[in-house]
């Protein structure tokens, strides 16, 4: 009878033994892109930290995304935020590093070539799976496909910015200029220059030509649909317009009107970059500036007073006021230990009240719901530049291609090629990274 029981006793233990082995793997399994998890208070659940990064000016982020982090981590008590700076001018590097260390924090916001080029490395979540019909439906379609690559949603587009005209209506109410017309072509834009530099201690132009961070090649893409009458990127060969024999003429036009502005330009402007003409406009040091609507950021209480204006860009000679629309968003990489929680705060910030509070930092309309909030100020300009817009192309080879943009547009913007050699070399130098 002891035996009897002993041998009873063991085979309890085996067994007891057995079924915590089958707790153990199931709780070591990897989470799945299941929509459905529950993250609410409700679940009982560890809480976890998410790292999360937003490129761009830190001070202006934080009192975007402070009060959002906070209201989030009410609604979800087990997801921590932290949030990282990352400026634009170390962003790259410093990606690239985080990327080979498999680092990456579990939110990021950055540019579509970077992701993509990540994406192809194995380094960023598909999340096709996650994104639910609600976002779907409210999200412009351009805009949802902006971040899809090779049939995979990798991105979730949640910036995106045209360029337009910036303007000091009272310096052209000083020179001469009507405020409340201004130049609508590239003729009446030459022009509005000549008559500004009449007036002494500023520029009429504010000109960005430093070489690095894509800026110059976003105006000069954007400049050339105008002039084309269309987009600059060549979706069926994955190659930009202006580098083939379709679009040379038009490429070599909107490049010797940029040369030929450059006169108007303030001292010294190889060394500014976008950021830097913001302030120069803002200080009344120019006049005009071509640049995106992250300038409202810099300008605001001369935009609230009637000082500044803007509008949409003037017209090359196709006669259509069109821009590029360079776009950024949201990815969760690979290494990240809790994708469904990064989709939690990903798709929370992604509510139209949120993407309102982010557009503040500067964007065009990411949700139909969005949009419809903007019915006055410098916004309603800012939608109507979407009228005849062009997504910028965007594939793994951005970056290298920008930086023979940008190298080849500042020589010429120094007066050291032609505008016809620009092209040439663009299109030469282009050709040996699509291979």
């Amino acid at each position: 009878m002891k035996k009897i029981c002993a041998m009873v006793l063991a085979l309890c233990m085996i067994l007891s033994l057995a079924g915590c082995g089958g707790t153990s793997g199931a709780s070591a399994s990897a989470p799945t892109a299941d929509t459905s998890v529950d993250t609410s208070a409700s679940a009982e659940t560890e809480t976890v930290t998410l790292t999360f990064m937003r490129t761009g000016t830190p001070e202006i982020l934080h009192e975007i995304f402070d009060p959002m982090i906070e209201e989030f981590e009410k609604e979800y008590p087990n997801i921590k935020i932290d949030m990282q700076d990352l400026g634009w001018s170390d962003a790259e590097k410093t990606l690239q590093t985080m990327a080979a260390s498999e680092t990456l924090p579990d939110v990021m916001y950055h540019l579509p070539g970077t992701i993509f080029d990540l994406a192809d490395k194995g380094l960023v979540l598909d999340l096709t799976s996650y994104v639910d019909d609600e976002l779907k439906n409210d999200m412009y379609p351009a805009m949802l496909q902006a971040g899809q690559y090779d049939g995979k949603q990798y991105m979730i587009t949640c910036g995106g910015s045209t360029i337009m005209l910036w303007y000091n209506t009272e310096l052209f109410e000083q020179a001469g200029l009507d405020p409340e017309n201004p130049p609508k072509t590239w003729d009446e834009f030459k022009a509005a220059c000549e008559a500004l530099s009449k007036i002494d201690g500023i520029a009429p132009f504010g000109l960005y030509a430093k070489s690095s961070g894509g800026e110059t090649s976003f105006l000069f893409e954007s400049l050339f649909t105008s002039e084309f009458g269309g987009s600059a990127w060549d979706s069926a060969t994955n190659q930009y317009v202006y580098d083939s024999e379709q679009g040379k003429t038009a490429a070599v036009n909107t490049l010797q009107f940029i040369q030929d502005i450059t006169q108007y330009a303030q001292d010294s402007y190889v060394e500014y970059g976008r950021f830097d003409v913001r302030t120069l406009l803002r200080d009344g040091k120019v006049a005009m500036v071509l640049d995106a609507i992250n300038m409202a950021n810099q300008v605001s209480d001369q935009l609230a007073d009637g000082t500044i204006r803007c509008t949409v860009m003037p017209a090359g000679a196709s006669g259509i006021n069109s821009s590029a629309v360079n776009v950024g968003g949201w990815y969760i990489p690979t290494n990240s230990q809790h994708p469904d929680e990064a989709w939690t705060f990903l798709r929370y910030m992604m509510r139209t009240e949120n993407q309102l509070a982010h557009a503040a930092y500067g964007s065009v309309p990411m949700l139909k719901s969005e949009a419809a909030s903007y019915t006055d100020g410098y916004m309603v300009q800012v939608v109507k530049s979407l009228d005849n817009s062009y997504a910028e192309g965007i594939c793994p080879q951005t970056n290298a291609l920008w930086a023979v943009n940008g190298e080849q547009l500042q020589l010429l913007m120094m007066g050291k090629q032609s505008a016809a050699d620009t092209q040439a070399n663009i299109a030469s130098e282009h050709a040996d990274i699509y291979k």
